[in-house]
């Protein structure tokens, strides 16, 4: 990300003519202490422009202070988004102009301000010089805000045994947006069992929320109105896989990319601003070239790159991708699992809920013996599940995985593709097999996009 340091003029702020405004000297243009009053005393105001080439909307924010012993209060210090508007530049570029209050655990003296960091990035101040100062107690604020739903969250906590580095330490390294961060000790297909409870499943039963934290809701822009399109799977802080048929309209039409929008960690289709969701946006939708080349869903896959990395929480993490064996053969008996809001045994279009189901994979010679149309839409690069007892994925569930336990880890093996039609109906025939894209075969490709960001 770019930042762009400025100054900004005091008639921005809400303060007395007689206010005194100290220039931070480490971060000098982006953050001041202010005097307000004798009431009110000092605050701190950073100011910053972010310039993206995309819609921005999860935004963090984090200020390190360092002070000097606190009284026996609990107050650590707090964050506000004071502004955040965009801007078109003379550049004719997008700028967002952020300002956030600080308001300080102690006043006298004032704590120092060791690094002020935007969505990752030092304002001020560069990461091994984070704790470079000699008051004792390290403080971390930490802000986290949505544009799209104006919720705001805040954290502060003491960091035990900050140290500072000196010149001669190794040089810091920056961490590839797509792995943890802050949360490295969060392990891909590993539900947060401390947080949730997660019940058995059987026969499509709803799921309760942050049992699957790695299911995305895909919604897509016709004309003004948003409407649910598809699921996806997080396999990285930045990398979303599904299927390459959720991105064409009835019409067979190519979406537009500026028209998607993912929502993560979100439940309830009726409640999309849910306290936990994160709204983001593709800085790239990848289809397969392969896709419909040899027969109408053959390699359907799409790999979608975020313009913004993923916070993992509770309800949002990642599956793993799967290695190892690339037989099929290997997969036949095994149970998986996958979920999603697609249409339900009573006719509605879709769920409110997410609901999972648990699938056995069959052979491909029981698939296409079962069905004289599976011959036409299975290939090399899928495979057949499910029960035919009437519980699977359905419209609406496309572009979920399909998701197996190994070692303890939910893993994807495959992506919902299609499923035949009850003409009496005129839904899934779940009856049938489901058809799955196999992405054994495509593990290399998806590779290129995981290194790539």
């Amino acid at each position: 990300m770019k930042i762009i340091q400025c100054l900004v003029v005091l008639s921005l702020v809400t303060c007395s003519i007689l206010s005194l405004r100290i220039q931070h000297p480490q971060c000098s243009g982006t953050y001041y202490h202010l005097y307000l009053n004798p009431a009110v005393g000092y605050k701190g105001f950073s100011f910053a422009w972010t310039e993206q080439d995309f819609r921005l909307n999860n935004i963090t924010f984090q200020v390190n202070l360092a002070t000097e012993e606190l009284p026996e209060s609990s107050f650590l210090g707090s964050l506000k988004l004071l502004h955040f508007h965009k801007l078109q530049s003379t550049l004719k570029t997008q700028r967002w102009n952020l300002i956030v209050e600080v308001n300080y655990p102690r006043q006298d003296p004032l704590p120092d301000v060791t690094g002020v960091i935007l969505n990752g990035d030092h304002i001020c101040t560069s990461e091994d010089k984070q704790w470079d100062s000699p008051k004792p107690v390290k403080i971390k604020l930490f802000m986290e805000y949505n544009d799209y739903t104006k919720h705001q969250s805040f954290t502060a906590k003491i960091v035990p045994n900050a140290v500072t580095l000196t010149p001669t330490a190794r040089p810091f390294v920056p961490v590839p947006d797509n792995r943890l961060g802050e949360d490295d000790n969060i392990e891909c297909g590993v539900v947060d069992v401390a947080n949730i409870y997660e019940p058995l499943v059987l026969n499509g039963e709803t799921i309760t929320r942050g049992t699957w934290p790695w299911l995305v809701a895909i919604f897509t822009y016709v004309g003004p109105r948003l409407g649910f399109q598809c699921g996806a799977t997080i396999i990285s802080r930045k990398v979303v896989l599904t299927a390459a048929h959720c991105f064409f309209d009835r019409y067979k039409r190519k979406i537009h990319i500026d028209d998607v929008l993912l929502i993560l960690g979100q439940h309830s289709l009726k409640r999309p601003y849910d306290k936990g969701t994160q709204i983001v946006y593709p800085d790239s939708i990848n289809i397969h070239k392969d896709y419909g080349v040899q027969k109408a869903q053959d390699s359907d896959i799409a790999v979608v790159v975020l313009a913004e990395a993923i916070h993992y929480t509770t309800y949002i993490r990642p599956a793993c991708l799967w290695t190892g064996s690339v037989s099929k053969d290997a997969l036949v008996g095994l149970v998986g699992s996958t979920a999603g809001w697609g249409r339900d045994e009573e006719g509605n279009f879709y769920t409110e809920l997410p609901r999972r189901a648990e699938l056995p994979v069959v052979s491909d010679a029981d698939c296409l013996r079962s069905n004289q149309a599976f011959p036409k839409l299975t290939s090399e690069v899928t495979f057949c599940a499910g029960a035919r007892n009437g519980s699977g994925p359905c419209s609406g569930d496309s572009g979920g995985g399909f998701l197996l336990k190994r070692n303890n880890k939910w893993t994807v093996r495959g992506i919902v593709s299609l499923a035949l039609t009850d003409r009496e109906t005129d839904s899934c025939n779940l009856n049938e097999y489901i058809i799955f894209t196999d992405i054994v075969t495509f593990i290399p490709w998806i590779d290129t996009f995981l290194i790539a960001v």
